[in-house]
């Protein structure tokens, strides 16, 4: 799972990301950075600078007081491998607001089972296997919110400069 074990060629900032997320339980792949609703593209836009031309910035580059504009909306995780899990740092008020929890300090498998558990483990399996952002969206039918959208951009983040050890990530809810 640890991405040192992989061969791919170096991105360099101004590349193209290609969008990977399995569709899973309504969840749609979103292609197009660009289109993207607020505040997304503003965290891409900060990830890119703090990359520069490596891979993914180190978690020590990202500063949630440079951002105050869009800390009701993010979320910071770490991530382990061994099992697969990612433990929430920062959840944005935002968030909390629309999920009906604060998941600070909670991992996903804590959090969730079942089938939950396994598309939220099948997300972070992506999110390992490319250096980019991975976007996509869907509804809050776990919440009986089925009527509102959602969409999400998850960005990697490493302390080595190869293996992902933390995410940022944005969510909008247009």
């Amino acid at each position: 799972m640890q991405k040192g074990t992989e061969k791919s060629a170096p991105i360099r900032a101004g590349t193209e990301f290609k969008l990977m997320l399995a569709l899973a339980d309504g969840l749609t792949v979103l292609t197009d950075l660009e289109a993207l609703a607020p505040p997304l593209p503003m965290l891409i836009a900060y990830w890119e600078r703090k990359r520069g031309t490596r891979i993914m910035p180190a978690p020590s580059d990202i500063d949630p007081v440079e951002m105050p504009r869009l800390l009701p909306y993010i979320a910071i995780a770490d991530i382990t491998c061994e099992p697969l899990d990612m433990r929430y740092r920062l959840m944005g008020t935002r968030l909390v607001e629309m999920g009906g929890v604060d998941r600070t300090g909670t991992s996903i498998r804590e959090a969730h089972s079942g089938e939950r558990l396994a598309e939220r483990l099948a997300a972070l399996e992506h999110l390992l296997a490319s250096p980019g952002p991975v976007a996509h969206g869907g509804h809050l039918d776990w919440l009986d919110r089925g009527y509102r959208r959602f969409e999400c951009v998850h960005l990697p983040l490493s302390a080595d400069g190869v293996n992902v050890t933390r995410l940022i990530a944005a969510y909008a809810f247009p």
